[in-house]
C-alpha cells in the first residue's frame, strides 16, 4: 500500500516538473516575441512600435509616429497655399491624402518616421513642378485693407493768374476693408471675386482753384526777369507750336525776324515777344531769366541753354531752334549738345 502510494507521489511530482518547463518555455517564445517586436524608428532614435503612415491614393507617402502627426501634415500641405490671416473655406486634394494605421512584418528593417515639417516641405517643392504629387484646391476668403483715393474738384478764381492754382480744400484718402474670395490650384489664383466692401472712413474731395486773370505784359516781363514765371500769357505749349511754324526760315546773325532771319537768341526772343513777354537780347541773358529746372522736368516752351547757344523745348527730347545759316531754323534732339541749363518762362 505504502508502496503504490510512494509510486503514485512520484508520478505527480514528474508532470508537475513537466507542467514548469513548458510554462518556462512558454514564457519564454513570449519574452523573445516581445523582444523581437518590428517598429520603426525616428531620427533621434526612438521606437515606435505602433506607427501610422499617410497616404496618398493608393500609395503609402509616410510613416509617421501618431496619427495627429499624420494630420498635421495633411494640414499643413492645405495652409502652405493659404494667404496669410485668411479663412479657409474648403481644400480639395487630389489624389486623397489619408492616416492609415501602419501594419509592420516582422524580420524587416526598421522604416524612417519622417518629421511634419520635411513632408511638407517635400509635398509643396514637388508640387511646383511639372509632376505634382498632389493637387491642391483652395478656396479661400482673404480680408484686404485699402486706401480710398479722393476726388480733386477745380473752381475758377478771378484772383489767381491763369495756370496758377491754389488748393482750397486738402484731399484726404479714405480705407475700406474688402473680402475677396479666392480659388487657386497649388498656389495658382484660377478665380477671385469680391464679396464684400466696408467703408471705414471716407475719403474726402480736394477742392483746387485755379486762375483766370491774365498777366499784362510788362508784369509777365518783370516776372520772368525777376526770376519767376508768367502766368496767364499762355501756355508752354502754345509757345512751342508758335515756334515751330518758323522752321525752314533762315538764320540770319544779329537778325530777329522769325520769317526773314533770326540767330538763336533773336529767334528765341521774338517768339515769346508774340505772347508779350520781353527777354534778353543775349543766349547768356536769356539763361538767367525765368526759373531754373532740371533737364528732366523739362516741358515745351522752357528755354534749353548751351553754350553760346539756346533753343525752346518742344517735347519729346527735341528743340526747334535757329541753328546755323546753312541750315536755317530746324528741329534737333536736345541733347546733340551739352545742355547747359532749363529755364522756364511760362506755367
Amino acid at each position: 500500500m505504502e508502496e503504490k502510494h510512494t509510486v503514485l507521489k512520484k508520478k505527480k511530482l514528474e508532470i508537475a516538473v513537466g507542467l514548469l518547463a513548458v510554462a518556462v518555455v512558454v514564457l519564454g517564445v513570449c519574452a523573445g516575441l516581445k523582444f523581437t517586436a518590428p517598429y520603426a524608428v525616428t531620427a533621434d532614435g526612438e521606437k515606435i512600435e505602433d506607427p501610422w503612415v499617410v497616404t496618398i491614393g493608393e500609395d503609402e507617402a509616410y510613416v509617421v509616429a501618431s496619427e495627429e502627426d499624420g494630420k498635421k501634415i495633411i494640414k499643413g500641405v492645405k495652409e502652405a497655399y493659404a494667404t496669410e490671416g485668411s479663412e479657409i473655406i474648403k481644400a480639395d486634394l487630389e489624389p486623397q491624402m489619408k492616416v492609415v494605421e501602419k501594419d509592420l512584418e516582422r524580420g524587416t528593417e526598421p522604416l524612417s518616421i519622417t518629421e511634419t515639417e520635411d513632408a511638407v516641405n517635400e509635398i509643396v517643392t514637388a508640387n511646383a513642378t511639372a509632376e505634382p504629387m498632389v493637387v491642391v484646391t483652395l478656396t479661400e476668403k482673404v480680408s484686404t485693407e485699402q486706401e480710398i483715393e479722393f476726388e480733386t474738384t477745380y473752381e475758377k478764381s478771378p484772383l489767381l493768374y491763369m495756370g496758377e492754382e491754389k488748393i482750397l480744400e486738402k484731399g484726404e484718402k479714405g480705407q475700406q476693408t474688402v473680402v475677396t474670395e479666392v480659388t487657386k490650384t497649388n498656389g495658382q489664383v484660377v478665380s477671385s471675386t469680391v464679396v464684400s466692401t466696408v467703408v471705414n472712413v471716407e475719403a474726402k474731395n480736394q477742392v483746387v482753384q485755379t486762375g483766370t486773370k491774365r498777366m499784362t505784359s510788362s508784369v509777365a516781363s518783370d516776372v520772368v526777369n525777376k526770376g519767376g514765371v508768367a502766368m496767364g500769357v499762355g501756355s508752354g505749349s502754345e509757345v512751342a507750336n508758335y515756334a515751330l511754324q518758323f522752321v525752314g526760315n533762315p538764320y540770319k546773325y544779329g537778325g530777329t525776324s522769325l520769317t526773314n532771319g533770326a540767330d538763336c537768341s533773336g529767334f528765341v526772343m521774338s517768339v515769346y515777344a508774340h505772347f508779350g513777354i520781353s527777354l534778353p537780347r543775349t543766349s547768356g541773358g536769356q539763361a538767367a531769366v525765368g526759373k531754373a529746372v532740371s533737364y528732366s522736368e523739362a516741358r515745351p516752351g522752357d528755354i534749353i541753354c548751351y553754350s553760346g547757344h539756346v533753343g525752346i523745348y518742344i517735347g519729346g527730347g527735341k528743340i526747334v531752334h535757329a541753328s546755323t545759316p546753312s541750315t536755317g531754323i530746324i528741329v534737333s534732339n536736345a541733347t546733340y549738345r551739352t545742355i547747359k541749363s532749363v529755364r522756364r518762362i511760362v506755367e
